[in-house]
């Protein structure tokens, strides 16, 4: 009798510890997929609304640089500072997914930025040069480190706001360029320098980091008022975003009428866009400015 009492003890015992183990099995399996499958779901959606707020944060920074500018431009002895912060890292989930992505800031880290002007003014079958200019404006930059949503890059350069992905770029916010055909025989192109001074910084985090500008000076570099209309003019950018550039400049000039090739020409590169303006039958009036704002970098 105390044998048959053992042996269903015995039976018992088996039974849960074998019913404990098909549950720590079923446990760790759901355990598995939950990982494997939605976490990194959540982990992305995540890190796409981190990249919502980073364009957000770059597109106060473009506010505040225009600010700045017009506030220049008002008072040359205007030194108003603003300042923008920046959310590094984000893509964290409470308790299922806290650890954070991070991302790259840096301030005139893209040497490879340039801006060349030529004017030309022909008359009698003969080509006058009225400017020939190069300017380096610099730039701020943020680069994602991502872990699950695909990374980015977004870009301030001379008043522009542009997005790149995976060798894509995509102008997000206008720069201080405007082109308007006023008649069949004038062209008027007004294009602002936005010139981002300040020591080469590169930060790596996930916290908050804080850009402080401060406007210091905007200067009036050419007028055809005051000094010469032009018949030719030409635009020449070395930038890691031409696709963004190109298009936008070929937009511009297509919404104001302007016919391709004989009007105007767009030529990209891997590195440089070419945007000419050819008025064989009219003038050019070009207005060049020149915004300089100074970029600093700290932490909250």
């Amino acid at each position: 009798m105390n044998s048959v009492k053992q042996f269903f003890k015995s039976e018992s015992a088996v039974s849960t510890v074998v019913s404990f183990v098909l549950l720590l099995g079923l446990f760790v399996t759901v355990l598995a997929v939950f990982n494997a499958h939605y976490i990194p779901e959540w982990k992305a959606d995540a890190e796409k609304a981190h990249m919502d707020d980073v364009y957000d944060d770059m597109s106060q920074l473009k506010a505040r640089a225009d600010m700045l500018s017009l506030a220049s431009s008002l008072d040359e002895n205007s030194t108003v500072s603003l300042s923008i912060p920046i959310k590094m890292g984000g893509g964290d989930i409470p308790i299922v997914g806290p650890t954070k992505s991070s991302g790259v800031l840096s301030v005139n880290d893209d040497d490879n930025f340039r801006i060349s002007i030529e004017g030309l003014n022909t008359t009698n079958s003969t080509n006058q040069l009225v400017i020939s200019d190069s300017y380096f404006p610099g730039n701020i930059r943020y680069a994602s480190n991502n872990g699950y949503y695909v990374d980015q890059i977004f870009a301030y350069e001379n008043g522009a706001v542009i997005v790149s992905q995976r060798e894509r770029s995509l102008m997000k916010m206008d720069p201080s360029i405007s082109i308007k055909n006023q008649s069949g025989t004038l062209l008027k192109v007004d294009l602002t320098l936005m010139e981002i001074t300040g020591d080469r910084v590169v930060i790596t985090s996930n916290g908050i980091e804080e850009v402080k500008l401060t406007g210091n000076d905007w200067v009036e570099e050419f007028n055809s008022t005051k000094n010469e209309s032009l018949t030719n003019l030409t635009i020449s950018m070395n930038t890691s975003y031409p696709s963004a550039w190109a298009k936008y400049l070929n937009d511009s000039a297509k919404s104001e009428d302007l016919a391709y090739p004989s009007d105007y020409n767009v030529d990209e590169g891997e590195d440089y866009v070419i945007f000419n303006l050819n008025s064989s039958d009219s003038n050019i009036d070009f207005h060049l400015n020149k915004a300089t704002v100074d970029a600093r970098v700290g932490t909250f």
